[in-house]
């Protein structure tokens, strides 16, 4: 019994380090921008036309206004980022939760250096967020329309 338990916390951890390895926090977030790393934004339209953009930043929907996942989302995700499997990018979101599911399907189909920018662009209770970090944004263009 005890052995099994210490493979089941020896296998957590090693879980918890995998899921966690790509994860950008608000520095790393910021070094991938100023570097010129791809930046995609998977909110959808509305978000973006409230609170404005990363500057240079790709914009892909990832749910529908029914708040499900479309299903061309990877797809187009995909056309966006391009098929080279060690891109460096970062995948954001309002708050770090559909961002961090975006780069595990994207971990799921081999891609190494995407990162999950963990505060959001507008953050939550516990995180501060992109535009609070006073880190830059644009408005909305017109693929925002």
């Amino acid at each position: 019994m005890i052995k099994l338990f210490i493979n089941l916390i020896f296998l957590t951890s090693i879980f918890c380090h995998f899921a966690l390895a790509n994860d950008a926090d608000y520095s790393k977030s910021l070094k991938l921008f100023e570097s010129g790393s791809l930046i995609v934004d998977i909110r959808n339209k509305s978000e973006w036309q409230e609170t404005g953009v990363i500057p240079g930043s790709k914009l892909v929907q990832m749910l529908t206004p029914a708040m499900t996942l479309r299903n061309d989302f990877i797809n187009d995700l995909i056309s966006v980022i391009g098929d080279d499997k060690s891109i460096k990018a970062g995948i954001i979101c309002k708050s770090g939760g559909r961002s961090s599911a975006t780069v595990a399907m994207l971990k799921e189909k081999g891609y190494k250096n995407i990162y999950n920018m963990t505060e959001g662009i507008v953050g939550d209770e516990t995180k501060t967020g992109w535009i609070t970090r006073g880190y830059p944004i644009v408005s909305c263009g017109s693929e925002c329309n």
